[in-house]
């Protein structure tokens, strides 16, 4: 029996079409426990799954090897940038893309660092607690 060339993730009814090559682009993913058996043979060639389409077309993005950060603001459009960052990085964790979510770990970092600026009036040090 030949080997399928394409295995489909079905996110709400909307179809999702990744080769093998695409699959093993995050090789210890959840993906490859559920296609494949260890010997890399199909065991099946589609599963569906709950979950936000427009967040998957970004997974199915990555899987084929575009990078998806920085994300462009309205990518998915009823969701914050911040707020999709925060859901892809729950799939990440969730599915096992371990090369996604160190993007985005590194991304989410990136958006919360803040920067601040000390004043200090001359004479004084940061630490110096005392008023005058």
């Amino acid at each position: 029996m030949s080997q399928p060339e394409t295995w489909s993730i079905i996110v709400d009814d909307v179809r999702f079409r990744l080769d093998r090559m695409q699959l093993y682009y995050e090789p210890s993913s959840y993906l490859i426990n559920q296609f494949f058996n260890t010997q890399g043979q199909s065991i099946r060639t589609e599963m569906t799954i709950n979950g936000e389409p427009a967040l998957w077309k970004l997974i199915q993005t990555h899987l084929r090897g575009y990078e998806i950060l920085p994300l462009k603001d309205g990518v998915v459009p009823y969701l914050s940038k911040e707020a999709t960052l925060a859901s892809l990085n729950t799939i990440a964790i969730s599915y096992g893309f371990a090369n996604l979510q160190r993007k985005l770990q590194l991304e989410l970092g990136a958006t919360r660092t803040k920067k601040y600026r000390l004043l200090v009036r001359p004479g004084s040090t940061p630490w110096d607690a005392s008023s005058s």
